[in-house]
C-alpha cells in the first residue's frame, strides 16, 4: 500500500491541471498512488488527465457535486496511510511530500502535517526546486486557533486517514468555508506539525476569485456559532470571529451590504487587531474601492 493517497477534486481547470500533475508526479518522494476526482468537468480537463500515463493515477468520473463530496469520494478509495489534499490549480515543489514525510518521521505520534504556501500570481512563473530540509523551520503548533492568521491551505495539509474518523469528513452540506469548518473540527482534538518554509503554490489574482464563481451560485456557509455552544474556549471564540471578519471582508468586495450587516453582528469586535478594525467599520463602497486599487496594484507589481 502505498504512504500518501493524493487526492484531487477535478472541476473545469483545463488551463492549470497539466501542470498541477506534473508536479505531483515530479516528486522526489514516489510512494504514492493519484486520485482525481473529475467533478462533471465540461472544458478539456479529463481528456488532459487522461493523457498522463502513470500506473498510481486513478481518474474517477461522478456527476457535479462539488468540492466537499469530491474530497470525501476521494478519501473512501484512499488505501494510502495519509491523505494529501491539492486543488487542481494549485502546484508542489518537487520535495513536498518527501517533506512531509520527514516531519512524519521526526514527530511519529503526530497525526496533522502542513508546509507554508506561496501565492503564485498570472504571469509568473512558479520555481518548483528542491530545497534541502532545515529543522529549525518545524514548528509545534498546540493551539491552532491563537494564531489567527492562514499559515497554510488545503493543498497544504497532509492527515492521517485515521483521523477522519473522529472529525467526520468535509461537510457536503456546505459549499463555502468547508475547510475552516474541518479545521476546527481538527485542531479541536490534534496538534499541528507545521513547515514555515514553502512547499506549495496557491494560485492567485484569476478572475472572479473574489466574488461568486457566476451569477447563480449560492454560497451555503458553515454555522460556525454552533462549535460555541461546546467549546467555552475563548481562542476558539477569536478564530471564529476571525472567520466572519473574513466573510465580512468577502462581502464588502461584493457590496452586499445585508450580508456585511449579518456577519458584523456575529463579531466581538474587540478581538480584531487594528488593521481589522478598520476594515471592519471601512464603510462598504469605500472598502471596495480600495482593495481594488490595492489589488491591482499587487498584481501590476509581480509583472517587474
Amino acid at each position: 500500500m502505498p504512504l500518501f493517497s493524493v487526492i484531487i477534486p477535478l472541476y473545469n481547470k483545463e488551463k492549470f491541471i497539466k501542470n498541477t500533475l506534473n508536479s505531483v508526479i515530479n516528486q522526489t518522494f514516489k510512494d504514492f498512488e493519484l486520485i482525481i476526482i473529475n467533478d462533471g468537468s465540461t472544458d478539456k480537463s479529463l481528456k488532459i488527465a487522461s493523457e498522463f500515463k502513470d500506473k498510481r493515477i486513478q481518474i474517477v468520473n461522478q456527476k457535479n457535486s462539488g468540492l466537499c463530496t469530491s474530497r470525501n469520494n476521494g478519501i473512501k478509495l484512499a488505501k494510502g496511510d495519509y491523505i494529501a489534499f491539492l486543488d487542481a490549480d494549485d502546484l508542489w515543489f518537487e520535495d513536498f511530500l518527501e517533506t512531509i514525510y520527514t516531519l512524519i518521521t521526526i514527530h511519529k505520534t503526530h497525526k496533522i502535517f502542513a508546509t507554508n504556501v506561496a501565492l503564485l500570481y498570472p504571469n509568473v512563473t512558479a520555481i518548483l526546486k528542491a530545497n534541502n530540509f532545515d529543522i529549525g523551520h518545524v514548528k509545534v503548533i498546540t493551539n491552532y486557533f491563537r494564531l489567527l492568521k492562514n499559515i497554510m491551505g488545503p493543498s497544504s495539509l497532509v492527515i492521517k486517514k485515521s483521523v477522519f474518523k473522529k472529525t467526520g469528513n468535509f461537510d457536503e452540506t456546505i459549499n463555502y468555508g468547508e475547510e475552516d469548518d474541518f479545521y476546527i473540527r481538527c485542531f479541536s482534538l490534534y496538534n499541528l506539525i507545521y513547515y514555515t518554509g514553502h512547499k506549495t503554490y496557491y494560485r492567485t489574482g484569476i478572475k472572479n476569485q473574489l466574488t461568486a464563481p457566476n451569477k447563480g451560485f449560492v454560497r451555503k456557509i458553515p454555522d460556525y456559532e454552533k462549535y460555541l455552544s461546546n467549546n467555552q474556549s475563548q481562542d476558539l471564540k477569536k478564530f471564529v470571529d476571525f472567520v466572519h471578519f473574513r466573510l465580512v471582508v468577502l462581502f464588502k468586495m461584493e457590496r452586499n451590504k445585508e450580508k456585511v450587516r449579518f456577519y458584523k453582528e456575529k463579531i466581538t469586535v474587540s478581538n480584531l487587531n487594528s488593521i481589522q478594525k478598520i476594515k471592519y467599520f471601512l464603510p462598504t463602497n469605500l472598502f471596495y474601492i480600495t482593495k481594488r486599487i490595492y489589488l491591482w496594484f499587487s498584481i501590476r507589481l509581480t509583472h517587474f
